[in-house]
């Protein structure tokens, strides 16, 4: 085998391998997890979500991973990430917003970092409710653990 073979060969198997762990960096730093309980039921993207304990998972920069403790169930939600450059999140947060009897999650604070992640899809409800009338409705937070 010439010299000139051997770097070709070299470079064939070399480019690949650094390619794909490249690719890989971004979502690892992405995966991170948390844990929370709330005592009240409430809607995130469109879906109800029972009160309970769940593991909360970031799959990539736009989506969540919300998985129920008790049963197993895992549901998506879909984010827009923000990284506003405030001070780094301790533990972490949730944010819920409160219109009349009804609950959204609509920001999710990752520990560790300085990044947030708020919801893409807001319900029908949600929207109108706030446009109508943008003083009724009250936030609150719950730690992640």
């Amino acid at each position: 085998m010439t010299r000139r073979s051997r770097i070709l060969t070299n470079l064939f198997f070399s480019i690949p391998l650094a390619t794909s762990l490249l690719c890989a960096a971004p979502h690892a730093g992405a995966q991170t997890s948390a844990s929370f309980t709330v005592p009240f039921a409430f809607s995130a993207n469109n879906q109800n979500v029972p009160a309970g304990s769940y593991n909360l998972r970031r799959e990539s920069s736009c989506i969540l991973s919300l998985d129920n403790v008790k049963t197993g169930k895992s549901q998506f939600l879909m984010v827009r990430p923000d990284d506003s450059g405030q001070a780094i999140e301790t533990q972490g947060r949730l944010v819920f917003r409160r219109y009349g009897t009804h609950i959204y999650l609509t920001q999710v604070w990752s520990p560790g970092t300085s990044r947030h992640s708020e919801l893409v899809v807001q319900p029908k409800t949600e929207r109108d409710l706030a446009k109508g009338s943008p003083q009724t409705g009250s936030s609150f937070e719950v730690a992640l653990k």
